[in-house]
């Protein structure tokens, strides 16, 4: 790279411009929910929500993996990498699926979820009084914060309460005293039951998991965002303006995805995370780019520590993203049972195809960043 051919002061203004573009993106929805005398469109979230799905899916798989495999098995790098295992990209992004995986499962709050008490037996309980009833022990299952997303599971969870007296008799609804006559209730009510119990009891639990998906997936996007700024700040002539505006497309869309999830959260009144959460998404691709203005001359992305530096967390944050994508957003807006309540008909229908729509867009600007 020549000397002469770096602009300092127009690098200078490409810092200042990706770091307004991806505040402004990521704050907008969060003013939109926040300041509803803007009287921004009712769907204007719904639209980003899904559309920024599909972004965030081809970032991952368009953008990121890809650009690791490149890095990882380039010909400056050792034969382990690119000759002996070339396929160590891929190894890095599924260890990073595991690892949030365990995060997840360690932080969740079905974690705290007790088991049936060896206690609730049908035969003891007659010993106890008339007045022993079957609800109270299912609402006990459901407040250890079980999750129950579909009818099955909840049968399912009847079975496993094995709520007989013997194989022959089933016992009923309100006592399992055989000497006291009871009205059976049906077992829709039952499930119902316990549907409302799991809906009051694990709401926290669940706005928790919900908060903690949310920075998971800003943590996998503030990784690679590092280094997209060094790179961008390394380039040099019709690389760079070409470059800086695939990046602020990039950093826009990604931003708009980033802020409708964190605007979907139940945020308790005066709360500075979600605007401290837009202005850390809004800062990363920015300091990435100071690192790369004070480190352009002795920075070099194809040098062998700047192939592998870049090839890992790229693969790192690919996995990080893959999983986010699908499981915490892809499947819960449209695999979930309960997303069958929200999203049917043609409203099932939009959502799927601005998932389409995202993930075609961003896939286009993954031609140039």
């Amino acid at each position: 790279m020549a000397a002469r051919s770096y602009d300092l002061p127009f690098h200078v203004g490409a810092l200042a411009i990706i770091l307004t573009v991806s505040t402004l993106a990521c704050a907008f929805p969060l003013v939109a929910v926040k300041f509803p005398a803007l009287c921004i469109p009712a769907n204007f979230l719904f639209v980003i929500r899904h559309f920024g799905t599909g972004v965030l899916i081809a970032t991952a798989f368009v953008h990121l993996l890809p650009t690791a495999f490149i890095s990882l098995t380039d010909p400056c790098l050792p034969s382990l990498w690119n000759e002996r295992y070339p396929a160590m990209a891929g190894a890095i992004s599924l260890a990073a699926v595991f690892l949030i995986t365990v995060i997840e499962m360690v932080f969740s709050h079905g974690r705290t979820m007790c088991s049936l008490s060896p206690a609730f037996d049908p035969h003891v309980a007659l010993e106890h009084g008339p007045e022993k009833d079957i609800r109270t022990d299912c609402e006990d299952i459901a407040n250890c914060g079980r999750r129950v997303n579909s009818t099955g599971q909840q049968l399912q969870r009847l079975i496993d309460a094995n709520v007989t007296i013997d194989r022959t008799e089933i016992v009923p609804y309100k006592t399992i005293r055989k000497d006291i006559p009871v009205d059976f209730v049906p077992l829709g009510e039952i499930v119902d039951g316990l549907t409302e119990q799991d809906s009051v009891h694990s709401g926290k639990s669940k706005q928790k998991n919900a908060v903690l998906q949310c920075l998971l997936l800003e943590l996998s996007i503030l990784f690679h965002s590092v280094f997209i700024g060094m790179a961008l700040s390394v380039e040099v002539d019709d690389a760079f303006i070409v470059l800086l505006i695939a990046i602020a497309f990039h950093q826009t869309f990604e931003g708009l995805a980033l802020g409708s999830r964190i605007s979907s959260l139940s945020w308790s009144d005066g709360s500075v995370k979600p605007w401290l959460m837009a202005l850390a998404y809004g800062c990363t691709t920015p300091i990435g780019q100071a690192i790369g203005l004070a480190t352009h001359s002795l920075y070099d992305p194809d040098s062998e520590t700047g192939l592998l530096v870049v090839g890992i967390m790229n693969a790192i944050s690919s996995g990080l993203l893959i999983y986010t994508a699908l499981v915490d957003l892809l499947a819960e807006d449209f695999l979930s049972a309960q997303s069958w309540h929200v999203l049917r008909g043609r409203r099932r229908c939009m959502a799927c195809c601005l998932v389409f729509l995202g993930a075609f867009g961003m896939s286009l600007v993954g031609a140039w960043a």
